[in-house]
């Protein structure tokens, strides 16, 4: 069964988010990771038209899961 997921908000295009927490480039449908660990960024670098901007992970995923427990969050905070 594939984990849930959903869209960042402002990113649809680019990025989604799972339930866990990991961030997937929906151009490659590829989690982003740290030396190998998909749950490594505390932060998170976003790319759009050209730009980047700085979030915290937690703060995206609370944004995009609000009904889920903050057990099943599995990244950084």
């Amino acid at each position: 069964m594939e984990e849930e997921r959903r869209s960042i908000q402002g990113y649809e295009e680019l990025y989604d988010i799972t339930r866990s927490g990991k961030i997937i480039i929906k151009k490659n449908n590829r989690a982003r990771h740290r030396e190998g660990n998909e749950y490594g960024y505390a932060n998170v670098h976003l790319n759009k038209n050209g730009g980047r901007t700085l979030y915290k992970t937690f703060d995206i995923w609370k944004k995009a899961f609000p009904d889920a427990n903050v057990s099943e969050y599995k990244g950084k905070k």
